[in-house]
């Protein structure tokens, strides 16, 4: 019998980990679930993402909001879990200007220049880490699951693995290879990779 399975997907480290080991093209999250459905009685899915404004980066928020819905279709039961992405140093002005036609065959360009000279806004992520920790201790204490999936590279969340693992909960950490971190695979009890075959196919390795 399969064991009841949560998973915790921290959706900005895992694409930044896709796009590092040149995976984004051929990983579908589709594909991802169906994989490990095979081994998994997975009973609730948690995805976490930020927000993008849609005032300073209207576009943007557009191609966000139109892949969560596509998501919402991929996966079920899916829950996900926002918070509105913080920007540091913003100038609206320096936004609207960068999309005037005469400017956005340049965009590349200019968008390097307002980095070099430290016009371009920051942004960061806010509160996104805090929501997937509580979700996973919440679920350990409540007894809501057996194994939980943790789909990230990321350290900081090796005290909250170490906490869930006291409750008797078996947690794995889903990965790429480059980027991600070996303590948090090392305090695991276990991995899966994501990583392509011969025929560029999104394969799981299992550890």
């Amino acid at each position: 019998m399969l064991k009841k399975t949560f998973v915790f997907i921290d959706s900005s480290n895992l694409y930044h980990g896709l796009k590092v080991n040149k995976l984004y093209t051929y990983f579908d999250y589709k594909w991802l679930f169906e994989e490990l459905s095979k081994k998994f009685d997975i009973q609730r899915v948690f995805f976490y993402d930020a927000i993008k404004d849609r005032i300073i980066e209207p576009e943007q928020y557009a191609r966000q909001q139109k892949f969560l819905e596509s998501l919402k279709k991929k996966i079920s039961p899916l829950t996900i879990r926002q918070r509105k992405l913080r920007y540091i140093k913003v100038d609206i002005r320096i936004e609207k200007i960068k999309e005037k036609p005469k400017y956005k065959e340049h965009k590349t360009l200019l968008e390097s220049f307002l980095i070099e000279s430290g016009l371009q806004k920051l942004s960061k992520e806010k509160g996104i880490d805090i929501l997937l920790v509580t979700d996973l201790i919440k679920g350990a204490f409540q007894n809501k699951y057996e194994i939980a999936l943790l789909v990230t590279g990321d350290a900081d969340f090796v005290p909250a693995v170490e906490l869930a693992q006291t409750l008797n909960k078996e947690i794995i950490n889903v990965h790429c290879y480059a980027g991600s971190s070996s303590e948090l695979r090392n305090i695991c009890d276990s991995h899966i990779q994501i990583d392509v075959d011969g025929k560029y196919k999104c394969i799981l390795k299992y550890y």
